[in-house]
């Protein structure tokens, strides 16, 4: 069970590749007038150095005109003859701007409106010679003739600009691109970055921004989008369909729009809510209207947006009960769920449902019960209710030590019975969580975030008692009396968002909305690396061609030079000579070219484990059960993600039988001695980043099971007809056998399990695809035989070829001995008679 948790890394953490990333938002941000003049965002291409140019020069790039004020500067260009054009919004009449072009003292203006809320492509065409310059502005093009001639070289400067007023128009930019001379030499995606840095795609050239931000950042970090202080009664509730927020007050009603940050109003003009407290107010997607209750008094008061009616016409009083209680949507019996809670120094475990269209909440009954808790978080997943976290005691009662729960229960709507998933012995993570969480069916993990520092987004593990931080902490640590703690996700949008209303001894509220994109990332998925010049490439290029050329060539001195061939057991590597399975009788053995070996500098995982160093001395005996079992850990768990698998997952596969702080410092005595070993293997690390342990392999050193991995790959890239040598090599590397045949633990299973059905079908489909060419398939089933010594399609194919042979007595010696061994293991005859195998 718990060798399955991290499946969620290739889902979750796989966002880095380009796939993934081409769906996130990516762009500049530029900051305008919402913030002081000197901290206008500004964009030098080239770090402000001058392009050089003869006759044509053409920048084109996308922007998104935010829902502000837009007048002000866009891109401006300076040339050697210090001749300035501007690019920008320029103010008309009826408050109604227009995008011009600003040459020197002239300014020419586009006849068209600007638009807002969507990319925009823009291309800015200069040719010199022609005294001209073109402007495509969306699908509107225009054309001034300036004095150009002279021009040798231009400047290119996006946003706040030094000789330009401070005004910025409130706009995003990617995707910017220089041609020259009709060559394309800049592009700049504005994605990837490096601080303040972002580096082109054509030759690692410098974009600098001042005052950046990127939109890239908001898939790894959360994003104030709104905050208040008030004195006033408030309550918050969000629609997921359309992402607003209703700021619910006592005669009105806020709108805030999540996506835009437009605000609205609304009158309240009649009736009262349920609960005149915060945190008992939901939004019903179903009806549009929002939901105040009370489960104390199983009150419920509708009110619809647009009428700004409630539905109860008496004012209710009563204080809650259930403060911080956890609260989802169940949309299979459209149902609100709502559980646990505090209040009058009693922490709750009631179950309340809330059916859309009723007047009333009603208790659910369940048993066992939960113990008390508050500040939990709920999910509905199938027909279960899941509870995560919270703090409490068994006695329900404020007079008693209060604790955190490190534990995943469920209650089973439809029996109404109740399970602990799994309970963490210890940790010391705060587990005051927000009141909703959300399912990630791709890796059964729950979305939840905690009051931890602040704010930190987690990954909860349905499948194991493990939770992971996957964004930067918000670090809203202002202390409070009481607090509204809510996540929403608006999957339409692909936000995530959170609410902290912190209510201070004094009674006012302290509000802040955040908002996180999705697909979620890590900050490695987002820092840009500096591509090595083409001279440094060419260079390292030269350097394995000729070290390429040495090796063949060593290895064909070696091969004449041998005298004869000796057979050794297949654990060894330094034999040319395929060696078949033991249970076969042995008519032939061919001699094939050898491409791997593993008898220097060699990690070996298939067949059994075996390490040898530089030198080709075998150091296996140097590692100990728990180096053994580390190592091998890091080798699966890189292989299954480039990121590895996470430390704390690490040290409760290993240091399961020990407290966390011992289980720490064991795990860190054996990462040392790890590394000390690997060192005499060869250039191989051990890599701890951002909570994860990898294995780094560079130049020299061999792992098999990786390198089965890898040309299996290949193989079914080209449509499992790879070349003969790709074959061959395939065909060797999966002689030495299944995974780590002699090793027997429990998280060790799902990796056995899937290299053998991988090797398995592949050798199976192989059968088909070679059935013409005798030898082939006769090894083929051999090393089948190894991975599967029970394959029928084997023996069929093995017996057949020996049969057409003529080489009948074989084919009954190795019918024979696979009924046998049928037997054996299974524990009744072989039913199929050997007179049917043949082809």
């Amino acid at each position: 069970m718990k060798s399955k948790l991290l499946i969620w890394i290739l889902c979750f953490f796989s966002l880095g590749n380009l796939k993934v990333l081409a769906s996130t938002d990516y762009g500049l941000h530029f900051k305008s007038h919402s913030v002081p003049g000197n901290e206008r965002t500004s964009l030098s291409l080239d770090e402000n150095f001058p392009f050089q140019v003869e006759n044509e020069f053409i920048i084109d790039f996308q922007m998104w005109v935010r829902n502000e004020p837009d007048f002000g500067a866009i891109l401006h260009l300076c040339t050697n003859e210090k001749q300035f054009l501007h690019f920008v919004f320029a103010a008309g009449d009826n408050n109604r701007n227009f995008p011009a072009l600003v040459f020197n003292e002239g300014m020419f203006a586009i006849n068209t409106n600007i638009e807002k809320g969507k990319w925009v492509p823009v291309s800015l065409h200069l040719n010199i010679k022609e005294n001209q310059i073109d402007l495509k502005y969306d699908s509107r093009d225009t054309t001034m003739v300036v004095p150009l001639r002279g021009t040798k070289d231009i400047t290119v400067l996006f946003g706040k600009s030094p000789y330009f007023s401070a005004d910025v128009v409130p706009m995003d930019i990617r995707d910017i691109k220089i041609t020259r001379d009709g060559e394309l030499i800049r592009y700049w995606k504005l994605w990837k970055h490096n601080g303040d840095v972002c580096l082109d795609e054509v030759g690692g050239a410098v974009a600098l921004a001042t005052y950046p931000s990127w939109l890239i950042d908001n898939h790894i970090e959360w994003r104030k989008i709104y905050a208040e202080k008030t004195s006033d009664r408030l309550d918050v509730a969000f629609n997921a369909r359309d992402a607003l927020f209703y700021l619910v007050r006592q005669n009105k009603i806020d709108i805030l729009n999540g996506i835009s940050g437009n605000r609205n109003e609304v009158s309240i003009v009649e009736g009262y809510p349920a609960m005149e407290y915060t945190d008992h107010m939901i939004y019903d997607t179903l009806t549009n209207q929002l939901l105040s209750y009370s489960l104390h008094e199983k009150l419920v008061s509708a009110l619809s947006v647009d009428e700004g009616k409630w539905s109860l016409s008496e004012r209710q009083l009563d204080e809650p009960r259930y403060y911080n209680h956890a609260r989802t949507f169940n949309p299979s019996d459209s149902s609100f769920y709502f559980f646990g809670g505090y209040g009058f120094y009693q922490y709750k475990n009631n179950l309340y449902r809330l059916r859309v269209g009723m007047k009333q909440v009603e208790e659910v009954a369940y048993t066992p019960v939960i113990s008390p808790r508050y500040s939990s978080a709920a999910a509905i997943v199938g027909d279960e209710l899941y509870i995560f976290g919270g703090r409490g005691n068994k006695q329900g009662k404020q007079e008693f030590n209060a604790h955190f729960s490190y534990e995943l229960c469920a209650i089973n709507l439809k029996t109404g019975k109740s399970r602990s998933v799994w309970k963490k012995k210890q940790s010391t993570d705060m587990l005051l969580m927000a009141s909703s969480m959300y399912f990630e069916p791709s890796d059964s993990s729950f979305y939840a975030v905690s009051l931890k520092d602040g704010g930190s987004l987690w990954k909860v593990f349905m499948n194991d008692s493990v939770w992971v931080e996957i964004s930067k902490p918000i670090r809203n640590d202002l202390v409070h009396q009481d607090c509204d703690f809510s996540f929403y996700s608006s999957p339409a949008y692909h936000k995530l968002y959170l609410v902290m209303d912190k209510i201070l001894s004094d009674r006012t509220h302290d509000v802040a909305i955040y908002s996180i994109n999705t697909p979620l990332l890590n900050d490695n998925e987002i820092v840009q690396t500096v591509n090595k010049d083409s001279a440094s490439v060419w260079l390292w290029w030269s350097c394995g061609i000729l070290l390429l050329g040495g090796a063949v060539f060593l290895l064909y001195r070696i091969k004449c030079s041998r005298k004869k061939v000796e057979f050794e057991d297949t654990k060894e590597d330094n034999t040319q000579v395929e060696v078949l399975p033991v249970n076969e009788t042995v008519e032939e053995v061919a001699v094939v070219e050898k491409y791997f070996d593993r008898s220097r500098s060699a990690i070996s995982l298939l067949g059994t484990f075996n390490v040898r160093d530089k030198d080709g001395n075998d150091i296996t005996g140097a590692f100990t059960p728990r180096l053994k079992s580390l190592l091998i850990l890091l080798v699966l768990y890189t292989e299954k993600s480039k990121q590895g698998i996470l430390t704390k997952k690490a040290t409760d596969i290993l240091w399961s039988d020990k407290e966390e702080e011992s289980a720490r410092n064991n795990r860190n005595v054996t990462l040392r001695k790890l590394r000390i070993l690997l060192e005499k293997v060869g250039d191989v690390e051990v890599v701890s980043d951002a909570g994860f342990l990898c294995i780094r392999w560079h130049e020299g050193v061999f792992c098999d099971y990786r390198m089965a991995l890898d040309c299996i790959r290949q193989f079914k890239e080209n449509g499992d007809h790879g070349d003969d040598k790709l074959l061959n090599q395939i065909l060797e590397i999966l002689l030495y056998g299944p995974l780590l045949s002699n090793t027997i633990v429990d998280w060790l299973d799902e990796f056995k399990d899937s290299y053998s059905s991988l090797s398995i079908d592949l050798l199976r489909n192989l059968l088909d695809v070679q059935r013409n060419n005798y030898d082939t398939v006769l090894r083929i089933a051999d090393i089948l035989f190894l991975h599967d010594p029970l394959n029928e399609e084997a023996l069929a194919a093995k017996c057949s070829i020996l049969f057409i042979q003529g080489k009948k007595g074989i084919a009954k010696s190795v019918y024979d001995r696979f009924c046998k061994e049928y037997k054996d293991s299974l524990g009744e005859e072989y039913k199929i008679p050997l007179c049917n195998l043949y082809k």
